[in-house]
């Protein structure tokens, strides 16, 4: 009795370990996409995909696809909202760790056969941010040439720091927005029976509804 005590103390010991801790020095996020009126608010954008759980979203929910690692939100009437323009901000203070510009961005298909080809796995327009805690956030198919800032740059939160488009392996304009945490990889910000236990949003909001706006 004492050994299957000791077995499953460690078990709990491992697993608790294995999550990432939360605590109130760690960053948490806002919607990472410009909610004006003319933007993502008044339904202008909505979630596509959740990141997958093994056939499953962190609510228990069908709205992912195999294999998914973020979050993606799509814009509501595809390339003639994305050609009027719909602005991608950071979700958290940070800095500019690494950006990609430049590859086609009109993307309605991927191309799996080529990760190289001009709508494959390898040819999106992104931004990567990394946060005072050393988390990261990615932001992802981003439209050409309309990124903000600078490599190195810091920002305060929720600067307008690119459009969101479709390069990449992208079937439509959309903006896939990805959680990193050191020493543990891809994380989910939404918090559900199915995923994490913790949200990372500052106000997660209704299941396939936008998280809300207020900066940590």
């Amino acid at each position: 009795m004492m050994n299957t005590m000791k077995k499953l103390a460690a078990t709990l010991l491992f697993a608790l370990v294995a999550l990432p801790g939360v605590s109130s020095a760690q960053t948490m996020f806002r919607f990472p996409m410009s909610q004006l009126g003319d933007q993502c608010g008044n339904g202008g954008c909505t979630v596509s995909a959740y990141k997958d759980y093994g056939g499953r979203d962190y609510a228990c929910g069908g709205v992912r696809y195999s294999g998914h690692t973020g979050t993606d939100y799509a814009l509501v009437g595809g390339f003639s909202k994305m050609d009027y323009g719909v602005w991608v901000m950071n979700a958290a203070a940070g800095v500019i760790e690494s950006s990609v510009d430049g590859y086609f961005d009109r993307c309605n298909y991927w191309d799996q056969a080529n990760p190289y080809a001009a709508c494959g796995l390898y040819t999106a327009n992104y931004i990567i941010m990394r946060h005072a805690d050393g988390t990261k956030t990615k932001y992802w198919h981003l439209m050409k040439y309309t990124q903000q800032f600078a490599r190195n740059t810091s920002l305060a939160c929720a600067y307008w720091i690119a459009r969101a488009g479709s390069s990449g392996a992208s079937t439509g304009p959309h903006l896939h927005f990805e959680y990193w945490v050191p020493n543990y990889g891809i994380d989910d910000p939404y918090a559900g029976s199915c995923g994490t236990p913790y949200t990372r949003w500052t106000s997660q909001g209704a299941y396939r509804g936008l998280p809300g706006i207020a900066c940590q």
